[in-house]
């Protein structure tokens, strides 16, 4: 793997590749991007990182119009988000900064909310 001036890996988003799918963003916009993108059967590791950048920014919002779409299309594409992270973490097994590491550890945390068996009865009860 590619090396920074630190001596520290480089991340997708600082390729070339990263560069210039950024370049074509700006140029033809994000919507006809994704689309280009959609049509194709295979994603290179930069279109992926893209993808879940967008995805990430979209479900972040808090848009009206996401306020409209089924629950459970939103908790699927959700889903469809982690396992795309899963395996780029099963197969990459980086090493992350301790910084980092926390992050994604407290947003973890944040986000196992309902997985505990109390957590579930509680919402058995409540429903």
């Amino acid at each position: 793997m590619e090396k920074n001036l630190l001596g520290l890996p480089c991340s997708i988003t600082d390729t070339e590749a990263w560069k210039v799918l950024e370049a074509r963003e700006y140029m033809i916009g994000a919507d006809q991007l994704l689309a280009e993108i959609m049509e194709k059967k295979l994603f290179s590791n930069v279109e992926i990182m893209w993808i879940l950048k967008k995805m990430v920014y979209y479900y972040g919002s808090r848009d009206n119009l996401l306020k409209l779409a089924p629950p459970e299309r939103l908790l699927m594409n959700m889903n469809h988000v982690l396992r795309a992270f899963y395996i780029l973490f099963d197969a990459q097994s980086p090493e992350l900064d301790d910084n980092i590491r926390s992050y994604i550890s407290a947003r973890l945390t944040d986000a196992t909310w309902g997985i505990s068996a109390r957590t579930r009865e509680y919402l058995y009860k409540i429903n």
